[in-house]
């Protein structure tokens, strides 16, 4: 980074005081309606996020993300014979951008993936013989571990996002007697708190019987503030029979304000719960569906409609349907799972009409169910007031279900399901298939249809849209490679431990402790090219605290991960500059202090090794910048302080004084507007100390009056 010194001189110098009132015109964004609240994920299969129709399916699963995939695997340890997990991200042509294996300790399972903008969230278990951790990890957008936290659960069966950026996670705690335990945790994964705190909470609901949670959801107010959750899974304590429908309404704080069971005489389950809206789009209710077992033994997708206070309603305006019922029921014989209910898009709400027919737009939501005995995903189509519009039987294309997380789709389409068909061989095509609700009839420029009739919409629809892949990319080499490995005679060492020494291909000599052939613990290692490292080693790499020193005088002593530089760390010069903060795959990334040898300081943010985000730049004599950074330069909005007592505040462009600002002097002058190069430019005004103001053009510093075209002239004075 080039760091200069900063100046400022003026032709003239006038006596000026601030008197100036910036009033800024603020746009208030419009409240946030209740259809548009934070993602929820959960797992309707029982205890799944995906169900796989062939057995090929099991040991993987993709799972969109945006415009990109994430492709999750299992991977064991052939000298441990632990299972990791694996991710990679794939793009949408199949290639891959990044390829992660979360080396955890135990026999790891996925259970749920929340998917965000650019990363996600994970759930795992972990077993260590009869010991099991339940782990929620949170992935950035490069596949890297931002933070992991062990909670104190048997399981987790729902995630949801929050609208102060954190989660709210729901599962069970308790073996014999199983109750629900709700943990609300802030963006960095905390969850312990003193005194009564909305953004951090643990709160387990206790009663008789088991109660396990489906899903969970985040409420917001006509104005986006957090006003709650409702929640829907099943109890079998105090019930009309097995188990009932279980629904649970939160305030902010995780305190329970009702809760209550419905059900019959046989077993019913509450899967996912979505809210209930009247035409201002205030939440009058909620819808909740499930399954129920039949007096035939089929087990059906079952619904009801409960209001604010919990209590079973007929559907709102139920006097303008087909019927009054306050239970729907929905499946032929043999077995139906609810998978989705999810509210329609925005479109389908308007009025719309196409060559000349009047369609009226109906709100309500999309319900999903799956038929196990003939393979076909269930789509019914409600209105707001429970009248069965349509609904389509479509046949599951690929090898399994994937209920993804779900996010607010376009005016007009909606994705709901996801299924991927995994190819038998090397070479082969991966195919994505996405189950998407839209409005058909897209009507582009036609010239053999009215121009009255042009760009509308018509009719609701339903189909899977395909997307195929490249398998090259899928394959998995370190699976092949462990596998032909197994096949050698000779075998890797899996046992033995002590002081040794390893000889690397590229003639590297490591001098340290092992275990089961492996560098593990305090070692130290040589390579050909003069660089030497000593530290902490775990699986052949470096992992932990070390020190790492260059031919060429660089030396790093800090935080290493996996081979690299990762964490705190600090780096040193042999010209004198030193650097010490977070390091991210041998990168300056993160916060933290760097410093010339001509006493130039910079502390604040970095990425990808330029100072990048908030930070303070300070000079040796006094001056100093405080502001937005990019490219490792001083760029976007900050301040910049002399030590004689002049400051200017407004916009930066590679740490000069560009854009829209005010600078002022220390007897209180000051002038607002543009500049240009750190001098005055453009129109603005000048402020003396006796409120006297001065509206005009400037140019260089210099005043060339009201008229914008004097700006040109200037040079011809």
């Amino acid at each position: 980074m080039d760091m200069l010194k900063k100046t400022l001189t003026h032709p003239f110098k006038i006596a000026i005081t601030l008197t100036l009132l910036l009033f800024i015109l603020m746009v208030s964004a419009e409240a946030a309606s209740a259809r548009d609240l934070p993602a929820s994920t959960f797992l309707p299969f029982d205890g799944q996020q995906t169900y796989n129709i062939k057995a090929k399916a099991g040991e993987k699963a993709i799972y969109p993300m945006g415009s990109n995939y994430i492709l999750m695997s299992a991977q064991e340890d052939v000298l441990t014979g632990e299972t990791d997990i694996k991710a990679q991200q794939l793009d949408i042509n199949g290639k891959e951008l990044w390829n992660k294996v979360y080396e955890l300790d135990g026999m790891d399972t996925l259970q749920i993936m929340h998917m965000q903008s650019g990363s996600f969230v994970m759930a795992v278990n972990s077993r260590e013989g009869s010991k099991n951790t339940v782990r929620l990890l949170q992935i950035g957008s490069n596949g890297e571990i931002v933070w992991q936290k062990d909670l104190p659960l048997e399981n987790i069966n729902t995630i949801a996002g929050t609208n102060d950026d954190g989660f709210v996670v729901a599962g069970t705690v308790g073996e014999d007697d199983q109750d629900i335990c709700i943990i609300k945790m802030d963006k960095d994964g905390a969850w312990q708190g003193s005194g009564r705190n909305a953004a951090k909470w643990k709160k387990t609901c206790s009663d008789s019987g088991d109660q396990q949670a489906s899903q969970i959801i985040q409420l917001l107010d006509e104005d986006g503030y957090n006003d709650g959750y409702i929640l829907t899974g099943y109890t079998d304590g105090d019930t009309n029979g097995g188990r009932d429908v279980y629904i649970m309404r939160l305030n902010a704080y995780g305190e329970v304000k009702w809760a209550k069971n419905y059900g019959g005489s046989d077993d019913d389950q509450g899967t996912t719960v979505a809210v209930a809206e009247d035409s201002d789009e205030n939440i009058i209710g909620f819808l909740v569906a499930g399954n129920t077992i039949t007096k035939k033994g089929d087990q059906n997708i079952y619904m009801i409609y409960v209001d604010k206070f919990g209590y079973l309603k007929s559907w709102p305006g139920y006097q303008r349907a087909i019927d009054g019922d306050k239970e729907r029921q929905f499946g032929d014989s043999g077995e139906q799972l609810t998978m989705l209910l999810m509210p329609v898009p925005d479109g389908f709400k308007d009025s719309r009409k196409s060559r000349g027919e009047d369609i009226e737009g109906e709100g309500g939501a999309v319900l999903v169910g799956y038929s196990a005995d003939n393979n076909t995903a269930l789509v019914i189509r409600i209105n707001e007031y429970g009248k069965v519009m349509w609904q389509k039987n479509l046949t599951v294309p690929g090898d399994n279900l994937v209920v993804p997380t779900p996010v607010k789709g376009e005016d007009t389409s909606q994705d709901l399901l996801y299924s991927v068909a995994y190819p038998d061989a090397a070479g082969q095509i991966l195919k994505v298939s996405t189950l998407q609700i839209y409005l058909e009839g897209i009507v582009e420029d036609d010239k053999g249809i009215p121009q009255k009739d042009q760009l509308e919409t018509n009719y609701e629809r339903v189909q899977w849209l395909t997307t195929t892949l490249s398998y090259e990319a899928l394959r998995d080499i370190s699976k092949e490679i462990k596998d032909l490995l197994k096949k050698q005679a000779v075998v890797p060492l899996t046992a033995g431990s002590g002081r040794g020494e390893i000889e690397w291909p590229d003639t590297s000599y490591y001098l340290g402790n092992l275990i089961i052939g492996k560098a593990d613990g305090e070692g130290t290692l040589v390579f050909p090219n003069g660089i030497w490292y000593k530290g902490a080693w775990k699986n052949n790499m470096f992992n932990g605290q070390g020190y790492l020193r260059f031919p060429t005088g660089e030396n790093y002593t800090g935080d290493f991960k996996d081979h690299m530089m990762n964490g705190s760390g600090v780096m040193k010069w042999p010209t004198g500059e030193v650097y010490a903060g977070e390091f991210m795959n041998n990168m300056k990334h993160g916060d933290g202090i760097f410093k010339w040898t001509t006493g130039v300081e910079y502390e604040g943010s970095f990425a990808q090794d330029q100072a990048a985000g908030k930070g303070v730049i300070r000079w040796p004599n006094g001056e100093r910048y405080e502001g937005d950074m990019a490219g490792g330069t001083a760029t976007g909005q900050g301040a910049y302080y002399f030590p004689s007592g002049e400051w200017y505040e407004g916009e930066f462009s590679s740490l000069t004084f560009s854009g829209v600002g005010v600078y002022h002097w220390p007897d209180g002058a000051c002038y607002v507007g543009q500049f240009a190069n750190d001098r005055l430019s453009g129109e603005g005004y000048y402020i003396w100390p006796n409120g006297v103001q001065q509206w005009g053009y400037w140019k260089d510093d210099r005043y060339v009056g009201i008229n914008a075209e004097a700006l040109k002239t200037l040079g011809e004075w």
